[in-house]
């Protein structure tokens, strides 16, 4: 079985499938411990995964708006992951890299927001003033570390997707691949020195997802198309100017009297027969179906 192609559905949202990996009970039960107080670590732990679910969404609407597919997303105690394919263009594909950092930037500003409208009125006892800027420094470390130009993180694809702009996916993609062993390994000599087991594994993580990308960007460059940003903002304005028009359109009226030709959209409460003895069988009002001239 794929370790990342299982895990529990919570829910289909937008076309999109939300799924919770298995290990992220573990990790949740783990750091809800380290609160000690269990109602303030299950908000915590809400509000930080909403706040990584947010993130990778950014990520699967971009790549729909850039003429791609995102079908998954999956929650994992290392964040969440969008299976995303945008169209094969470095503009598109940078645009669903730097759509999630944007989302997780907006949060970090909304929280902050919140906790500083919030911390006047709210009594220092209840733990929401605490909880509001937790997430929102929570929120600024996802961005910071997620901007690292290392894959699997969004600062290593949007260094990838910027050098496309210039050279070939593949030569981009090369380039990101040796920045991120660089990171990795002083990540390593670093964490080594200071003890810190966990970062050995996070570099180790990072060398792992750094040798598969060549493999991922070869899959997908086979039968994709290409973008272009102009006509897809040119194709977005047309789309919303028929929305416009489609709501501000007068629909057609179904009834009319052929004597007065009053509708229904004069008077809905206005009552329509046909007339029997009309050869055409003409509509006409209850003013007029016993009045009018048979024709």
């Amino acid at each position: 079985m794929d370790f990342l192609n299982s895990g529990i559905p919570l829910g289909r949202f937008f076309g999109i499938n939300v799924r919770l990996h298995f290990t992220f009970l573990i990790y949740a039960f783990y750091r809800v411990q380290e609160y000690h107080n269990l109602l303030y670590g299950l908000a915590f732990i809400v509000g930080l995964y909403l706040s990584i679910l947010l993130h990778e969404f950014g990520h699967a609407l971009a790549a729909r708006w850039a003429d791609g597919e995102a079908n998954d997303i999956l929650l994992w105690p290392l964040g969440g992951l969008a299976y995303c394919r945008p169209a094969w263009h470095p503009t598109a594909h940078l645009i669903c890299t730097v759509a999630g950092p944007f989302v997780t930037l907006l949060l970090w500003i909304g929280f902050g927001l919140a906790y500083a409208g919030v911390r006047s009125w709210v009594p220092e006892q209840l733990f929401l003033r605490q909880l509001l800027i937790h997430l929102s420094n929570y929120n600024l470390f996802i961005l910071l570390f997620n901007l690292v130009p290392a894959f699997p993180m969004d600062g290593g694809r949007i260094l990838r997707d910027t050098l496309w702009h210039w050279m070939s996916a593949e030569k981009a993609t090369g380039i990101a691949i040796w920045t991120s062993r660089g990171i990795a390994a002083t990540g390593i000599l670093w964490a080594i020195q200071k003890e810190d087991y966990w970062l050995i594994l996070l570099a180790i993580f990072i060398l792992l997802q750094a040798q598969s990308e060549s493999a991922v960007v070869a899959s997908e460059a086979s039968g994709q198309y290409g973008f272009s940003l102009r006509e897809r903002l040119k194709r977005g304005r047309r789309q919303r100017a028929f929305q416009q028009a489609a709501a501000t359109a007068t629909v057609a009226a179904f009834h009319r009297c052929t004597s007065c030709g009053r509708t229904e959209h004069d008077d809905p409460h206005l009552d329509f027969r046909v007339c029997t003895d009309c050869r055409g069988g003409q509509e006409y009002c209850r003013d007029h179906l016993d009045s009018h001239p048979h024709v």
